[in-house]
């Protein structure tokens, strides 16, 4: 595994089918479809977007996020057969490292059912997992506050969540590991998270309200993914389990952060 510095402007990382990329103003109208459709954003953490200018908010808070284009990105298809831009179709990565580095994913329901978000997650993993930190924060060293998300919630953490420890925050790493809240319906998800190694940490009854007051209550599962586990995998597995995919392009972007 390739390591380096965590970088301090956008990147884009290229696989096989698809493009990873910092969030654009005009990928709200492509993203709309995702955001829109009540069958895609049926385990989201909001109800779908009831018109355009929902999708347009998002965008812009993605886009005024420090994350966007370096834990955070817009998963864009590559058309093989064109020189056309690569189509947004989903997103994926961690919106706000603090508490736990914990990672989503979207993509629209066109696109199921191909392997790309197996393909995506992959490759995001061996992104994040190779980037060390810039300084560890001292032992017992409060943690800085996070920017607010859309789409973030509002609970307030209990024992059932997943969060760095101390030992994690002190880290040569600057993602040790990485979580993901999954409701327990989501079969779809669950699998593919199980399916790049992530493992079961945590199970909380009525975490959130869907909408807020008169919403639906859910469930969270909890999973987490160490980095050693990551690494400790052989080479010739994790190879297998991305279809033999070459090594990630890290390419970065021209657009300073």
């Amino acid at each position: 595994m390739a390591t380096g510095e965590h970088p301090s402007r956008q990147v884009s990382i290229e696989t096989p089918r698809l493009l990873l990329r910092a969030a654009q103003p005009e990928d709200a109208v492509r993203l709309h479809e995702a955001f829109s459709d009540p069958e895609a954003m049926r385990y989201w953490s909001s109800p779908p977007d009831a018109d355009l200018s929902q999708t347009k908010l998002w965008i812009r808070s993605m886009m005024e996020s420090p994350q966007n284009g370096l834990t955070d990105f817009v998963i864009c298809l590559k058309d093989l057969s064109s020189l056309d831009e690569p189509t947004p179709i989903g997103k994926i990565g961690i919106y706000s490292p603090l508490p736990s580095n914990e990672i989503g994913f979207l993509i629209a329901r066109a696109h199921w059912h191909r392997g790309l978000g197996h393909e995506a997650l992959s490759y995001m993993l061996e992104y994040l997992f190779s980037i060390k930190s810039h300084v560890a924060p001292e032992p017992g060293a409060r943690a800085p506050a996070t920017q607010s998300h859309p789409r973030t919630r509002t609970e307030p953490l209990t024992e059932a969540h997943t969060v760095l420890t101390l030992t994690e925050r002190s880290s040569e790493w600057r993602y040790p590991s990485i979580t993901a809240d999954a409701d327990p319906r989501n079969s779809a998800s669950i699998g593919l998270l199980k399916k790049v190694g992530f493992a079961g940490s945590g199970y909380l009854e009525r975490s959130m309200q869907i909408g807020g007051e008169g919403g639906e209550w859910v469930d969270s599962l909890y999973l987490k993914l160490e980095r050693e586990a990551w690494v400790s995998r052989s080479t010739d597995e994790r190879n297998c389990n991305k279809g033999d995919m070459p090594v990630s392009r890290f390419v970065p972007m021209s657009t300073p952060v």
